[in-house]
């Protein structure tokens, strides 16, 4: 078992920058037979790496979104009723769900943000969990095939709509912590993202790569301005800086003398940034102060 050609093979495959030991202890997790917790803020690729896990490993990826609409039912299937009128309760008659199907046929179960669960839901994981097996009362006793596993995310700022999660529930996972990466590999996404989408957009003129490169710099250099901002209470993700990197990539297809005015980069700001960040409750600012205030400290190195 050669781990660390597993990792470099994923990162490939996937085009994961960074994040080797991260996906190294997600294997070693997974070969030891152990289900896994992700805490980390939102953006920092929980669900990226589990999804790049699960198709390495070529297994189906079922996902559920926490949320108190997700009761036991919903988790591991139901009767459908028409059904056991006409036949009883036989198994045509069951609909299997998320946690069902993905036991019966070894795949990667995501449960993205387990703490929006409700308490009641959460408790039906246990056995599943511990011992492998999900009881479906009035038909039979669900064994787990080799390979099942249980990815579940947790927002460590995430309180609303929340259930905390049991002392029970909590000591069948193993844990792994992830924050925010390096600016280096920060700035590198978001170039490669705009690669991506320049790929995916017909070009017709020649474009200077210097601009992309900029572009992405100072992309990244400003959502990560806002983590250390002292009005946020909450910095932007990875995702803020390739939203407006985009923006501002797709500007400057439209219009490259644009590129060089501060203006659009705070129009671009104001899009990219306020769905993403968030105020300190005691703060006397606005959102549209602290983002221009953040752009001008990175443009101002750029002039």
């Amino acid at each position: 078992m050669d781990l660390d050609a597993e990792v470099r093979e994923i990162q490939q495959k996937h085009k994961i920058i960074g994040r080797f030991n991260e996906l190294k202890k997600i294997l070693i997790a997974y070969h030891s037979r152990k289900n896994i917790l992700l805490e980390g803020e939102i953006g920092t690729s929980k669900t990226t790496l589990a999804r790049a896990f699960s198709a390495y490993k070529d297994k189906n990826f079922i996902r559920v979104d926490g949320s108190e609409d997700v009761l036991s039912h919903v988790l591991t299937g139901y009767f459908d009723p028409p059904h056991v009128l006409e036949k009883g309760y036989v198994e045509e008659a069951f609909i299997y769900g998320p946690l069902s199907t993905s036991m019966k046929s070894g795949e990667v179960l995501f449960i993205n943000e387990l703490n929006r669960l409700p308490e009641s839901t959460q408790n039906v994981l246990l056995s599943a969990l511990d011992e492998g097996f999900l009881d479906i009362p009035k038909l039979f006793q669900i064994h787990s095939e080799k390979g099942f596993i249980v990815i579940t995310t947790l927002n460590p700022r995430s309180h609303i709509g929340t259930s905390s999660l049991g002392e029970a529930l909590k000591d069948r996972f193993v844990w792994l912590s992830l924050d925010y990466q390096s600016e280096e590999e920060e700035t590198e996404i978001i170039i490669q993202k705009l690669d991506d989408f320049l790929k995916s957009t017909e070009v017709d003129q020649d474009l200077d790569l210097n601009i992309v490169d900029k572009i992405g710099i100072i992309s990244a250099k400003i959502t990560r301005i806002t983590r250390k901002h002292p009005n946020l209470r909450r910095g932007a993700s990875i995702r803020a800086g390739i939203d407006i990197a985009t923006l501002m990539l797709t500007n400057y297809l439209n219009n490259p003398q644009q590129i060089e005015q501060d203006a659009f980069w705070y129009d671009a700001g104001e899009m990219a940034f306020s769905t993403k960040i968030e105020l300190e409750e005691s703060s006397d600012t606005t959102l549209k102060n602290v983002i221009h205030d953040c752009i001008r400290s990175v443009l101002k190195d750029f002039q």
